[in-house]
């Protein structure tokens, strides 16, 4: 899904908060935003997403696709949430410095992730309680085993992914 429409079910979530709130993206070349954001609540969410390579006609799937959503603290001014892509590059094309993929997440779980952040703000800014977790929590860590090359995942490159913080945890 692109931004347009990550942005229009983000509207759908929070029309029913009193302050009007936007959802931006973070794009990955601008250093002094990314600058920026080091001080902002984050939450991050691992999925299941496919990918289309740019240069070639090659299409791929992960179930260890990134994102980030960054959101202001109770010092900050409030109404504006971040998204940050985390892309793969290429196998076929050999990850060969080309432009990294941004993952294309299922509706579902885009709503139940723009849900959950929902609760997180409604928790921070308006006084609104945690619901309980149901017996079914989609948002689980579920140990996906398969290949996961690192040199082809930017968020293994920034220090972000699961899998790498995983792998480090074991070595230790």
């Amino acid at each position: 899904m692109s931004l347009i429409e990550w942005q229009s079910l983000f509207e759908d979530v929070f029309e029913s908060y009193p302050d009007k709130w936007a959802l931006r993206c973070v794009y990955r070349h601008d250093s002094s935003q990314n600058r920026r954001l080091q001080n902002k609540r984050v939450m991050d969410r691992t999925g299941y997403a496919r990918f289309h390579c740019p240069k070639c006609s090659n299409g791929w799937a992960s179930a260890k696709a990134k994102i980030t959503l960054y959101y202001p603290n109770y010092d900050e001014p409030i109404g504006t949430a971040l998204l940050r892509f985390y892309g793969q590059k290429c196998k076929k094309c050999d990850g060969r410095k080309l432009s990294f993929a941004d993952p294309e997440f299922e509706v579902d779980w885009i709503n139940l992730t723009l849900e959950k952040l929902y609760e997180s703000i409604g928790c921070c800014f308006y006084g609104k309680q945690r619901p309980e977790k149901p017996k079914n929590d989609y948002n689980k860590v579920i140990n996906i085993e398969g290949p996961h090359e690192s040199k082809l995942c930017e968020a293994c490159q920034l220090g972000r992914c699961d899998q790498m913080l995983r792998n480090k945890k074991n070595k230790t």
